[in-house]
């Protein structure tokens, strides 16, 4: 199978579909990427992330990509300029590989649905007839989904040499390629193996971005990462608490607890460089993570309330609002205990979060039974 600039040549572009049609001005963009001209390149990175995976979503276009990068991570050009993409890359490529996984259907749902012909479809040039027929689109994205399951295999070697690269930043997002990578059903990396290396950059790595991130990598390899949990550095032992593995241990339980009750304003500064798999502020996970593991609203009402006082308007879907929710279980909007009655009112107090427009956070009270009115739970809160 052809990689990098003889795949780019090879492929016919005009019969391959992304998120805005015919994937004809895709080589230009490919080929920006070993340009110097910046401005080229931030177009060509725009392409990836907006026509080739679109939120998330692979089209037919997708795999083929996947193939030219996977030829060009050996150029060095990609490390050159004011703006160097080989970490971006990468990320690019984890996406790719986890797009089975992401799908959510099985292999022989994906191979029953891409059965569909649609050759007719591509010949007749009118795209939009792809997405108005179901069995066409399901078609699609079953084929996209299977095409970039089957280059992942020939990832392994790029990836597993990006992890010594000179760059901590490429080092890490290596890692979570790496990981995905491992996850994937075509994968040929032994998770034990990659476990075993990831764990020895951790334990040698002076980058503390680069601990977190492979920390991060780890856990989702289901590694114990309960040494990790006595770090000098707190954003290293809130990235080791996090870990899936460390579900039950009450030690990890309490420094997700703590950090929230005692440093709820300072967490994302703890993070100057994010690790790839914290794209938004590390401490939306940290309370989706802390809500998973405890159903017992008032073991987190004094994590809850540090978060309430601190938080913005626009981060309802990622804290305050399921937070509301856990707090309100029911969904009857009953205010029965102090726990209720200390967040709701720490709510209230924060007058920048009542909007009467911002229609998230009304979602987020109509499941906990509550009205989004700041004088009503005012109310509420002085009666409980």
């Amino acid at each position: 199978m052809l990689i990098g600039i003889p795949a780019l040549d090879a492929t016919d572009w005009s019969r391959l579909v992304h998120a805005y049609g015919r994937a004809t001005d895709t080589p230009e963009h490919l080929r920006a990427l070993l340009a110097e001209d910046t401005r080229a390149r931030h177009a060509a990175m725009e392409h990836l992330w907006s026509a080739i995976i679109h939120q998330g979503t692979v089209f037919p276009a997708t795999a083929p990509v996947a193939l030219v990068i996977l030829g060009l991570l050996d150029d060095a050009r990609l490390d050159a300029g004011e703006e160097p993409v080989r970490a971006e890359l990468l990320l690019f490529l984890t996406r790719v590989v986890d797009a089975f996984e992401r799908s959510g259907a099985t292999m022989e749902e994906l191979e029953s649905m891409a059965r569909f012909d649609l050759g007719p479809l591509l010949d007749a040039d009118d795209d939009d007839a792809i997405y108005e027929d179901e069995d066409a689109s399901n078609a699609l994205h079953a084929q996209s989904v299977l095409a970039c399951a089957r280059v992942a295999p020939l990832l392994t070697r790029s990836l597993l040499a990006n992890l010594d690269h000179p760059d901590a930043r490429v080092r890490m997002h290596a890692a979570m390629a790496a990981t995905a990578h491992a996850a994937s059903p075509a994968s040929d990396v032994r998770p034990d193996t990659l476990a075993e290396r990831l764990t020895e950059m951790a334990k040698r790595t002076g980058d503390v971005a680069e601990r977190c991130s492979l920390l991060l990598a780890l856990g989702e390899l289901n590694v114990s990462l309960e040494n990790f949990l006595s770090d000098a550095e707190p954003s290293v032992r809130l990235c080791a608490a996090m870990a899936p593995s460390l579900a039950r241990s009450e030690v990890a339980t309490r420094e997700l607890r703590t950090a929230l009750e005692q440093h709820a304003a300072h967490i994302n500064d703890w993070f100057p460089v994010k690790p790839p798999q914290l794209p938004m502020q590390p401490r939306f996970t940290v309370v989706q993570r802390l809500l998973e593991r405890v159903p017992d609203f008032d073991l987190v009402v004094d994590a809850a309330v540090a978060v309430a006082r601190t938080t913005k308007k626009s981060w309802v879907d990622f804290e305050w609002g399921p937070l509301l929710v856990h707090a309100f279980p029911s969904g009857d909007g009953v205010v029965r205990t102090d726990a209720q009655r200390r967040f709701l009112a720490a709510l209230v107090d924060a007058s920048h979060l009542w909007d009467p427009r911002f229609g998230n956070a009304g979602g987020h009270f109509r499941k906990a039974g509550l009205p989004y009115e700041r004088e009503a739970c005012a109310r509420l809160v002085s009666t409980a």
